[in-house]
């Protein structure tokens, strides 16, 4: 079949044909499919080297250093330099070949800029083609600058046998920024300007970090120093990067090219080589991934997905903390036994080691208790702010308990499910029953049963051992009367806090979705819809209609339930009359749970004002001690607060 270019002068390394051909390729023009397929004859034959890191650590101009020593080695060398484009215009620069343009006339030296074009990841989305482009025209090296990355710009990895990621001296805080996906692809590290202050302690740091990382049976991952301008050090980089090359082969993309596995934080979209990852998962957001903020609603229903695909799986959780922490005891992170993972223990800090263990105790059965901890010189590094530890339990998740927890969460059922962290032994307390292999006594219940009315995990006492309590209580829910200014801004607020947030009001010219974005939207009578949603101890019932046919209905049902808050919009002189009102309900002492004015003593008067003030006193009885579990009457042992944020704004719609 005959081509828009002259394969065979490609191939004969001319370099207006080579140009040609990989402008083709970047714009996806007719007989791209037909220049691939030859190209792909004759790859498998470069050393491909991604070479990445933070804005401003001198990657170009370590590239064309690192030209120059392997011209001088008699090497022939390629290099696709992809910068960024901009949002607005979609134009790019192209700047990183300016500080390469040394060696840029040479023979055996091609350097192609291209822009990623608003592809994320830190390539472009043809940066695998045009790899493949200079490996079948004999560039023995293809070396690959990503943009300038942060930690979800990762995508080299795909394509380079050797990654590198480059740091300059004192980068400080924004190691923490970037660390957590660069780190864990580097093969080597190279701090560059290391004739510069900081160089020595940034080495250090870096030293640490991957000693911290470190993994059996993996290579350790060198730090190495140089100073691009000087050639410092250039060519004992070069060495490193070709002895890795020996050690763990070449031509890596192409032997895995359909089938890598995404790290947490990568979309599901097209690759830069064009191909799709091979996954039956749903989206990153469904699976929860590259968020610490993942819930345990997420979290789960990923782990389910992998067990459900006959897939091993295993689950970590920080059972105790001492100094600075990035996640509280009771975080998840779920692996299964490839490597995937969702959810989090420290934030990215030491997830690399966590999910090595857990793929061990998938493989042997065996639960695991993990320590990590340094000094206050060194916290930074494992994502401390100060000096501290973490541990984290790891163990292979069994069906049974595992299957009665689920069917907890699906009923809306709160449970704690308490780990014997010596043996992995377990019992889950839901319902008022107890079913496990672990034997608790009446004291550890009763605890474990306080940390679940609270919605906290901790540490219980124990003379056989450690017992770790984790809690599972549902979302706590708001449910709002009446769709008008303030509920606009409630809502999202609200939702925004981790509350399932439902709005209630059979006004349906109020109550629209296009109103009230997000949430749940109910048109029923109040009476009706507090009826069916059955306020339970992690309710809270806000009425802010203004109107008593609304109003007073929904009050009614609220406190005839557990809710754990009950608030009314209105004055103080408003609120008089409506007690004169619900007195005939027969209600008594339950009227003093009505707090009225609603919310705290902000001091705001606007609709989004009064909201913030209505929400900070939600989660102010939120998290109120509870000292006894409520009784079927759903009374409750606090007054509501003294505050006036709803006095004398008469907001009625």
């Amino acid at each position: 079949m005959s081509h828009p270019i002259d394969i065979q002068a490609v191939l004969s390394r001319s370099r207006p044909a080579l140009a040609r051909a990989i402008t083709l390729i970047e714009n996806d023009r007719p007989g791209t499919a037909e220049l691939m397929a030859e190209f792909a004859r004759h790859t498998g034959r470069a050393h491909v080297v991604g070479i990445t890191g933070a804005p401003g650590a001198g990657k170009s101009t370590l590239i064309n250093a690192l030209i120059g020593e392997w011209v001088c080695r008699g090497r022939r060398v390629a290099v696709v330099a992809v910068d960024p484009s901009s949002p607005i215009s979609g134009g790019s620069i192209l700047g990183d070949r300016v500080r390469m343009d040394e060696h840029g006339s040479r023979e055996e030296v091609f350097i192609r800029s291209v822009s990623s074009r608003g592809h994320l990841g830190g390539l472009s989305l043809h940066t695998g083609r045009i790899i493949d482009a200079f490996d079948a025209t004999g560039f023995d090296v293809v070396i690959v600058e990503t943009v300038g990355a942060g930690q979800s710009e990762v995508e080299i990895r795909h394509f380079a046998d050797t990654n590198i990621v480059v740091y300059p001296p004192g980068l400080g805080d924004d190691v923490q920024a970037i660390k957590a996906g660069i780190l864990e692809i580097a093969d080597l590290l190279v701090v560059n300007k290391a004739d510069l202050a900081l160089a020595e302690r940034t080495v250090l740091d870096l030293t640490t970090a991957m000693q911290l990382r470190h993994r059996p049976g993996r290579p350790a991952v060198k730090v190495l120093k140089t100073v691009a301008t000087s050639g410092d050090g250039v060519a004992a980089l070069v060495d490193a990067i070709g002895a890795h090359g020996e050690a763990t082969g070449i031509g890596k993309r192409l032997k895995s090219k359909h089938s890598p596995l995404p790290l947490a934080g990568e979309g599901q979209g097209e690759r830069a080589g064009g191909a799709k990852p091979l996954s039956t998962d749903p989206s990153p957001r469904e699976r929860g991934e590259g968020s610490v903020t993942v819930t345990d609603d997420e979290l789960f229903a990923q782990l389910a997905r992998w067990r459900a695909g006959g897939r091993g799986v295993a689950l970590a959780t920080v059972v105790k903390t001492w100094g600075s922490s990035p996640r509280p005891e009771g975080s998840h992170l779920a692996a299964e036994a490839a490597g995937a993972f969702v959810g989090s223990v420290s934030g990215g800090c030491i997830e690399g080691a966590v999910i090595g263990e857990a793929q061990a105790a998938i493989s042997d059965g065996q639960p695991r208790l993990l320590e990590f901890g340094v000094s206050d010189a060194r916290a930074w590094e494992v994502g401390l702010a100060c000096g501290g530890k973490v541990q984290v339990f790891v163990a292979r998740v069994q069906d049974g308990l595992f299957d009665a927890l689920m069917a907890a969460r699906a009923a809306r059922r709160p449970a704690v499910v308490v780990t014997h962290l010596a043996d992995g032994a377990q019992a889950l307390l839901a319902d008022d029953a107890v079913s496990g292999e672990l034997t608790l006594s009446e004291e550890q219940r009763a605890e474990a049963l306080r940390l679940l009315r609270s919605d906290k995990s901790g540490v219980l006492e124990s003379s056989g051992g450690a017992l770790f309590a984790r809690s599972y209580a549902q979302a706590p829910r708001l449910v709002i009367v009446g769709a008008v200014h303030v509920t606009q801004a409630l809502a999202p607020m609200a939702a925004m806090a981790g509350f399932e947030v439902t709005v209630v009001d059979p006004r349906r010219a109020f109550a629209t979705a296009e109103r009230l974005p997000g949430v749940a939207v109910s048109t029923e009578w109040p009476d009706e819809a507090l009826a069916r949603l059955a306020p339970d101890a992690r309710t809270a019932v806000v009425t802010l209609s203004h109107d008593p046919k609304l109003d007073d209905p929904a009050l009614v049902a609220a406190l005839k339930s557990q809710a754990f808050y009950i608030g009314a919009l209105g004055s103080r002189r408003t609120h008089a009359a409506r007690i004169e009102r619900l007195t005939a309900e027969e209600l008594g002492a339950q009227l003093a749970r009505i707090h009225a004015p609603v919310g705290l003593d902000l001091g705001g008067r606007s609709p989004a004002e009064i909201a913030v003030s209505i929400l900070a006193q939600v989660i102010q009885a939120r998290y109120a001690p509870l000292p006894d579990p409520l009784p079927a009457s759903g009374a409750r042992g606090r007054s509501p607060s003294t505050a006036r944020a709803g006095e004398g704004r008469g907001e009625g719609g």
